[in-house]
């Protein structure tokens, strides 16, 4: 008897969804969220009034909160692999011997996240000094800058070009902008592939990880940001170059060593540090939170590992949306209908309910299997469902009067006019017949 009285029951819920699922009105009505949806996208903001709020919904993205809120990555292992040593603000002069240095420790590679313009023409002797010193060093990866023109991708000349055999660019997608959450493996110039620094690194560090980074094909990646800045060991130059530090625990032999700017120490020391989505503020971030070099190796670890983020194609997330979108259209419909009194409080509740549901749905997904689950299309189709209603039925109910177009709208009333409909003298005045008084004779 309990099977039974559950499963009536769950019939009776599962109908408020789908007694008006196949509606043509209900299809239709979906199809004009989308339709208003993809109208909204096409229109251009120009309004300087209006590009702050679009570039920050533009740069918000709900699996910032798996990193933000529920500390995605904080507890992995310290990456041993890969030392950073910060370079702190040294001359040219001073790099070359802190290159020389670290070599005679003999990592694998040492990576160089540092741009040198053009010569220094005033000090030449410094110049010299750097130049020999990569000029020595067979295993350095330096790094190039480059930047989009048009369709081409154009790298700008280092002054140590010519003694630096091995490079990549170290741009990141988005850093102009806002949250850097991908990265380009790969670049064409000059109808070459031209990898950007960390795949350069990863190629002379580990030649199977970097075979599989090339199998996956894709012309950009997700950034799996697996460690903060306290899961890597970093050195201070001095400290290197006086063989202060504790070598048992910080072994160089073999690793990557990364060469760059650090400042861990003070947030409001913004120099070459990135927005990332592990800023503590996942929306309206005011405050860069990484250094790039940090970036840098958060990369080469997921690429070391094959810890990359799946993410979904496209078409998935616009499945999920018209089916969902749908399912939820019914239930409006059938409360817009049937029992308009409950309408919008159904209708708000829903929306709330799902926005929740579906947006921790897709974070949970994130932070569990670092699958990238695209929910946006779905939230947006949900919280447009109900305002949409009011335009559909205006449109069909239009139709309906001057070419009797069918729709389920068409006998639909809100209460009032429903009352007035039935009671055409409803407010009209009462008139009363004059009393006739008649007399009999006498």
């Amino acid at each position: 008897m309990l099977h039974k009285h559950i499963a009536r029951h769950t019939k009776k819920y599962v109908s408020h969804f789908t007694k008006y699922l196949y509606e043509r009105d209900t299809l239709f009505a979906t199809i004009a969220v989308f339709v208003f949806l993809i109208m909204l996208g096409s229109i251009p903001i120009n309004f300087y009034v209006l590009n702050p709020m679009k570039t920050a919904l533009k740069d918000f993205d709900f699996n910032d909160i798996a990193y933000a809120k529920l500390e995605k990555g904080k507890y992995d292992s310290i990456d041993r692999r890969i030392i950073i040593v910060n370079t702190g603000h040294l001359d040219r002069a001073e790099i070359g011997f802190l290159i020389e240095k670290i070599n005679t420790y003999q990592p694998k590679v040492i990576g160089l996240d540092i741009y040198f313009t053009d010569p220094k023409e005033d000090e030449p002797e410094k110049d010299s000094i750097l130049h020999e010193a990569f000029k020595k060093t067979k295993n350095l990866v330096g790094v190039s800058v480059g930047y989009w023109n048009e369709n081409d991708f154009k790298i700008v000349p280092n002054a140590f070009d010519d003694v630096i055999a091995k490079r990549g660019y170290a741009n990141l997608i988005g850093e102009e902008i806002g949250t850097i959450r991908y990265y380009s493996p790969f670049e064409e110039v000059n109808h070459q592939k031209y990898p950007q620094i960390t795949t350069a690194i990863v190629k002379e560090f580990d030649a199977f990880a970097y075979q599989e980074l090339i199998k996956r094909h894709k012309k950009e990646e997700v950034i799996n940001y697996t460690k903060r800045v306290d899961k890597y060991q970093v050195l201070k130059s001095e400290d290197v170059m006086t063989d202060n530090f504790d070598t048992a625990s910080i072994k160089i032999r073999d690793k990557i060593v990364l060469l760059g700017y650090v400042n861990t120490d003070n947030a409001n020391d913004v120099e070459d540090k990135k927005f990332t989505p592990l800023n503590v503020k996942f929306a309206g971030k005011a405050i860069p939170d990484m250094n790039g070099i940090f970036v840098q190796a958060n990369i080469i670890t997921m690429v070391l590992d094959g810890r990359y983020i799946k993410k979904t194609p496209k078409w998935v997330a616009w499945a999920m949306a018209i089916i969902i979108g749908w399912i939820h259209m019914s239930l409006f419909i059938r409360y817009y209908l049937e029992s308009h009194i409950w309408f919008h409080l159904v209708a708000k509740l829903a929306q709330v309910f799902s926005v929740i549901l579906f947006a921790y749905l897709g974070i949970f997904i994130f932070d569990k299997f670092e699958v990238k689950l695209e929910m946006k299309y779905t939230l947006y189709v949900i919280a447009l469902a109900v305002d949409v209603i009011y335009f559909y039925e205006a449109l069909v109910t239009w139709l309906h009067r001057k070419y009797n177009f069918q729709t389920i709208f068409s006998h639909h009333h809100h209460p009032l006019e429903h009352e007035t409909h039935h009671n055409p003298d409803h407010h009209k005045p009462e008139h009363h017949k004059p009393e006739i008084t008649t007399h009999e004779p006498h």
